[in-house]
Formats: structure tokens, C-alpha cells, sequence
């Protein structure tokens, strides 16, 4: 996630009591996870329907070997709007509250805030803060943990905050549609923005630090035979600021293959991350994950192989470490909008070997 907006506990309430405030819908079917929205007609002289949904967790966690207390924890506090302006404009708006978990303190993030045109299933443009389409997880997946089915991201998609490698998000422009003649087949998605900002060269928070933009271009196969079915991959570039006259060039190469109906679900995507220097130096970091479940009435079991491949010497992530993961898990839903997700973790990270029990419930209302 990114400090792009930081408050107090009473900032994050007064917040969401204004946003109460303006939000007039009872209820409206849940939208976070593309971003698409319905464009119901309006009445002359109205106002826009404004739409909003909230989605929480608690969890709790322990490990072995020991090195903290066992915990329990509130999870993101997400806050989901949307609103049809009419049948080509949409806003989305998604607002993030933290409690931290020494003293409760709250602190706000605005995570997403688009406004979209959509001419037709051929072209839709967005402007503003937006998820980067790089690869599959981080465009299917925002901060409703509901939809996720194991605890947390991969590794390779963490937030920024949480240690992530990757731009998760960005500032910019970002269209997204069929590509004509294809039917359905063939989709694409094309990026420009500010890029990750890694180093603090001037005082500009929030603004591009050089000229050089961020670009991203993906596609994706879609067969109408067999829904359920996506392969694809994208193409990420940018020049990063070390100094004010010094960058290094940063790529980022992502493939993937997903099946995923109600019932099933298969996804496994492999990316490779380049950086190279002035001095003609590059290095490269790889990662990845592996993730199968199905669901048995109720009960959905999962598993999950997660790696991460950093070499210490690579520029701005060197510190951060490789990893390997193997999750087993168990996800039960009791009720519409209510799951609850229990699993194992055998985890290698940093050199150290260690297991972790974590239990997570998820709501929406």
C-alpha cells in the first residue's frame, strides 16, 4: 500500500462517518473485485447513486519456533464505493483503515481512486490511483480479503508496506478491453504512470521524480469453450531514480496460467524482475507461487507454493531475502458474506526455518 494518505483514529472515523453520510444504497451486489459497475438510469435532476461495501478480518497467529507471542490481530478495514455518473463515467473510490496492533492506533490509506470511461468492451479508460496489471493475482485481487481464498498474497504480490518488490500501485492512466475482431477471446490492458518511488531524490511525495514514465502492457487468452480459462503475461519498464541525474533501469517480465470456477480453482504465475545500472551491472530476481483448491459443499481445501528469489546484491530489494513456502489450508464459508480460513505454514525465509498456525475470518456487509 503506499503512505498516501496517513490520519489519526479520529481522522480514519471522520472519514468514514462522511463517507456514511453521502452513501444512500441499502444494498447493491458486490463489485470489488474487477471494478466493473452497473449503469443504472437516473432520474432527471438526481444526483448519482453512490454504492458502498465494507470488508474485515480478524485473525489470529502463532509460530514455532517462537519468536513472538502468539496474537490476535485486526485485519484491513476496506472500504469499497463505487458510483455510476451515467452510462460511460464511473468512479471507484477504496479506502483502507489499519488499526496497528501495539495500540490500535488507526491510520487511513487511500488505496484506489479511479474515474473510468468505458466507450464500449473494446476500450475503457481510467485515470488516477489503480492496481498494476502486471501478471494476474494483483489486478484479480485488492484488499477485500474475503475473495482470497488462502491467508494473504503471494510473496512476490505483497503491498508495498509489507515488504512487496513489486509497483502494486500506481498513479497514471490505465486502459483496458477486448481487442477488436477477437470476440472474446483476446484482452489486452496498457499502463502509464509515475512508477515505484524508491528513493527520495527530491521532496515531491506523491509526484514522478524524472521524466522517464512507467509502461506496462499485458494480454491475455480467454477461450469462450472453456470458461474459467485465462493465459497471459505482461511487460513492465522503468527508470528509477538513484540521484538526481542517475536511474536504473527496472523490467519486469510476467507469465501466467488460470482456471477458476465456482468450484474449482488452479493458478500459477512466474515472474522475473530486472534491474540494471549505469555501469552496465544487472541483476535478477525471480518469483513466483502455485495455488490449487476445490470446494466440497462448504469446505474448500487449498495449497499453496510460494518462492521468492532475491540475490543479496540486487538494487533496492537486496535486503529483503529470498523465500519458500508451502501452505495447507482449510476454508469454510458458514454463511453468505462469512468465511472462515484455518492453515499451516511451513515457511524458509531469511535462511530460518519456521511453522505457523493462522486462522482468519473474513466478513462483508
Amino acid at each position: 500500500m503506499g503512505a498516501v494518505t496517513r490520519g489519526s483514529t479520529r481522522g480514519g472515523l471522520c472519514v468514514a462517518i462522511a463517507v456514511a453520510l453521502v452513501v444512500g444504497v441499502a444494498s447493491a451486489r458486490v463489485e470489488a473485485q474487477t471494478g466493473e459497475m452497473q449503469h443504472p438510469e437516473t432520474t432527471p435532476g438526481t444526483g448519482p447513486e453512490v454504492v458502498a461495501h465494507a470488508f474485515g478480518s480478524v485473525e489470529f497467529l502463532a509460530s514455532h519456533p517462537v519468536e513472538t507471542p502468539s496474537s490476535f490481530a485486526l485485519g484491513q478495514f476496506s472500504l469499497f464505493i463505487t458510483s455510476a455518473l451515467n452510462e460511460h463515467f464511473s468512479v471507484l473510490a477504496e479506502l483502507v483503515l489499519e488499526a496497528s496492533a501495539g495500540d490500535t492506533r488507526v491510520t487511513t490509506d487511500l488505496e484506489r481512486l479511479m474515474l473510468t470511461y468505458r466507450m464500449n468492451d473494446h476500450l475503457g479508460i481510467s485515470a488516477g490511483r489503480y492496481h498494476t496489471g502486471i501478471g494476474y493475482y494483483n489486478a484479480a485481487f485488492h484488499h477485500g480479503s474475503y475473495f482470497e481464498t488462502p491467508i494473504g498474497r503471494p510473496r512476490i504480490f505483497r503491498f508495498e508496506d509489507e515488504g512487496g518488490v513489486l509497483p502494486i500501485h500506481e498513479v497514471g492512466l490505465s486502459a483496458r478491453g477486448i481487442v477488436p475482431k477477437t470476440g472474446s477471446l483476446l484482452h489486452y490492458v496498457a499502463e502509464v504512470g509515475n512508477g515505484r518511488r524508491w528513493v527520495d531524490v527530491d521532496a515531491g511525495e506523491g509526484l514522478d521524480q524524472n521524466q522517464a514514465k512507467s509502461t506496462n502492457v499485458g494480454l491475455s487468452l480467454r477461450p469462450e469453450r472453456w470458461r474459467g480459462l485465462e493465459i497471459g503475461g505482461s511487460f513492465y519498464r522503468d527508470d528509477i531514480p538513484t540521484a538526481p541525474d542517475h536511474a536504473v533501469a527496472h523490467r519486469i517480465g510476467a507469465a501466467y496460467g488460470v482456471y477458476r470456477t465456482p468450484s474449482t480453482e488452479v493458478m500459477a504465475e512466474w515472474l522475473q524482475l530486472s534491474y540494471r545500472q549505469e555501469n552496465g551491472v544487472r541483476s535478477e530476481s525471480r518469483g513466483g507461487y502455485f495455488q490449487a483448491s476445490h470446494a466440497i459443499g462448504k469446505l474448500r481445501p487449498y495449497y499453496r507454493y510460494d518462492r521468492l528469489d532475491i540475490p543479496p546484491d540486487t538494487p533496492f530489494i537486496g535486503t529483503f531475502g529470498s523465500s519458500e513456502f508451502h501452505i495447507l489450508g482449510l476454508r469454510f464459508d458458514p454463511a453468505d458474506w462469512v468465511g472462515v480460513k484455518t492453515q499451516y505454514e511451513r515457511n524458509h525465509e531469511n535462511g530460518a526455518r519456521f511453522n505457523v498456525a493462522h486462522v482468519q475470518l473474513v466478513f462483508v456487509f
